[in-house]
């Protein structure tokens, strides 16, 4: 009775511990698909950036939008107040080498006013003033055409200075002055001799005074040399001709300049010897200086333009034309998403690369070259093999492959180290010696050369000697055959490759 009951006992427990360990272990999964859920929920929000995150993220472009931004201030503050100065031959406005600021800057301080015009309308305004004016006109753009410099005799300027050598100026000049040519200076900028013929300077010589007076002599700079027509003077002889004409184009009329030495007037030159004097005795002898510089929409006959050339009937085709162009360009110019990089569809076979460095070792004869690669190699798997370390010296790495291989010090150093080939069998000897070393220090360490692992589609194949895969042997990866194989093999290799090296160095056998 007591038995039975025992028995009873006993197997309530049994059912009781199953039924706990039942419900325990359902409960384990889902208390671990619980916490699991639960650290998704914190990861996905984890992803949410926040503002350090945010900053870390983008901070590399706001250091480089930063840059650009000082880079383009210090443009805008480097070139901007250059591209404000013109650098244009005598503006009157411009403080650089080739301007005249300076000259305007002197008149200014003599009490004259100043006006610089740039069109038409500013001239007619500027000559509409009371007071004596003279007339300044320089032609840059060559503007104005023979009946506008003929209408210039009629502003009612008292003095018309020209700046001008064009041939539209003639018009205006003809009754004064002729030209006679070019002049050049001496010397150039670094001193050497251009013309051993020509002065230094201009003499003002027969000049009229105040101007002969207050400027005798100015710089030669170079320019263009006149001929005095009637009762005009001429000043400042350079050769048969004279770098400066004053007369009269007609009875009463306004008194004509002809200024051919027009680098004497820019800021870098006019304080050479009486450039300054000449200038101001030429410009400031009336209470008012007009700079009339015109510009190209002062020409009162342009020409023809390149539309006056097209039918009008081709105007349309051309705007159909131009739209087809643009229309082409928005279809095929068109992007369907954002750049992606995809990977190559095939992948270099090693040997294939192994091939090809080799070809190029042996194209370029770098044999030492090539000797150093199988070296590098040969040495890192010693150093495992020794138990060096891979952190030891090459030193310590040959000391240690000698003591085990059972060879002279010497052979290894010369094998790994300093060995050079000079021919290519040296290069076969030194690889097969460092291929003997490392096999001997296998072979003394005990750890011989692991073979590669077989493909999966090979271990799927029947056995040659039992005739089933190796997958059917149970707790083998591979057949058995091939074990014995790879046994029979090593053994062999080993009873082989025992040959120690001769006198020379090389060991007896080739790996």
């Amino acid at each position: 009775m007591m038995t039975a009951t025992s028995h009873a006992n006993d197997t309530a427990n049994d059912t009781a511990n199953d039924t706990a360990n039942d419900t325990a272990s359902n409960a384990a999964p889902a208390t671990a698909q619980a916490s699991g859920a639960a650290s998704a929920t914190a990861q996905a929000e984890s992803l949410t950036p926040d503002a350090r995150q945010w900053w870390r993220r983008s901070q590399r472009w706001f250091w480089i939008a930063l840059l650009v931004l000082l880079v383009a201030l210090v443009s805008i503050a480097t070139f901007g107040g250059m591209a404000v100065n013109s650098n244009r031959f005598l503006d009157p406005t411009s403080p650089s080498p080739s301007g005249a600021q300076a000259l305007v800057t002197v008149l200014d301080e003599q009490g004259i006013e100043f006006t610089h015009a740039e069109n038409s309308a500013e001239l007619d305004a500027a000559l509409a003033a009371d007071g004596s004016k003279t007339l300044v006109v320089e032609d840059p753009f060559y503007a104005l055409q023979e009946d506008d410099w003929a209408a210039l005799l009629d502003v009612g300027a008292d003095r018309i200075v020209v700046l001008s050598a064009s041939f539209p100026s003639m018009t205006l000049t003809e009754q004064v002055a002729q030209p006679e040519g070019n002049f050049e200076v001496k010397l150039d900028a670094d001193g050497g001799v251009i013309n051993e013929s020509m002065p230094d300077r201009f003499e003002a010589g027969s000049c009229s005074a105040p101007l002969a007076v207050n400027a005798p002599a100015i710089t030669n700079l170079g320019g263009r040399e006149f001929m005095p027509v009637g009762d005009a003077v001429g000043c400042y002889q350079v050769r048969d001709g004279f770098a400066l004409i004053i007369g009269e184009a007609t009875p009463g009329g306004p008194e004509i300049a002809v200024l051919g030495a027009l680098s004497n007037l820019t800021n870098e030159s006019i304080t050479l010897d009486a450039n300054a004097a000449m200038a101001l005795n030429l410009l400031g002898t009336n209470d008012q200086v007009v700079w009339y510089t015109p510009s190209p929409s002062d020409y009162t006959d342009g020409g023809p333009t390149f539309g006056d050339y097209i039918p009008q009937w081709l105007m349309p085709v051309l705007l159909l034309i131009y739209l087809a162009g643009f229309a082409t360009i928005l279809w095929r110019g068109r992007r369907f998403g954002p750049l992606v990089t995809e990977r190559l569809p095939v992948t270099v076979p090693a040997n294939e690369t192994l091939e090809g460095r080799a070809r190029l070792y042996d194209a370029s004869n770098a044999r030492l070259r090539a000797l150093d690669s199988i070296r590098v190699g040969t040495i890192s798997r010693l150093a495992d093999l020794t138990g060096v370390g891979p952190g030891a010296s090459t030193e310590e790495v040959i000391a240690a492959t000698a003591g085990l291989a059972g060879v002279p010090r010497e052979h290894a150093h010369r094998v790994l180290l300093s060995g050079e080939p000079q021919t290519d069998r040296d290069l076969v000897d030194l690889a097969n010696a460092a291929a003997e070393l490392e096999r001997r220090v296998r072979a003394t360490t005990g750890r011989p050369k692991r073979k590669r692992k077989a493909r999966e589609s090979s271990a799927t194949q029947p056995s040659a000697s039992t005739g089933a895969s190796a997958s059917t042997v149970p707790g083998a990866s591979t057949p058995a055959t091939t074990n014995a194989q790879d046994a029979t093999t090593e053994t062999a290799t080993t009873h082989t490759n025992d040959t120690q090296p001769d006198d020379s160095g090389n060991s007896g056998e080739r790996a």
